[in-house]
């Protein structure tokens, strides 16, 4: 079942890391005005996303792993916060659904779970 898991995680990861690049701006959107660097910030986040998607099946160094993408996960979590709060849409020039953006809110909360188990031994 961990491997499910895991495999399921990974994927996520990977695709969302991907998306980084080819929707950046879409993304950008979702960096506060007040940092500099937006794209920067867009392109390192995906990078992150890949890294981590591949480190989840590296056996070696598990629980750092596990420790770092559940911080990883904390870290971006504003970022989902202030989009669901400025309404703000992933497509340029469209409407957000504010449904979808803050009942995704919650959903951060078993990507930190199961980075942590999926460190454990």
């Amino acid at each position: 079942m961990k491997s499910f898991f895991r495999t399921l995680y990974s994927i996520l990861l990977f695709g969302a890391g991907i998306l980084h690049f080819v929707r950046e701006r879409g993304f950008r959107r979702a960096v506060p005005k007040q940092l500099p660097f937006k794209r920067a910030i867009v392109l390192v986040t995906g990078i992150f996303e890949m890294i981590f998607s591949v480190l989840l099946w590296v056996k070696k160094g598990q629980q750092i792993t596990g420790k770092l993408l559940a911080l990883f996960m904390v870290a971006v979590f504003p970022a989902n916060v202030y989009m669901a709060v400025n309404k703000i849409s992933f497509q340029p020039g469209k409407q957000a659904n504010p449904w979808i953006l803050w009942l995704r809110l919650p959903l951060q909360i078993p990507l930190i779970i199961g980075a942590l188990k999926l460190g454990r031994r």
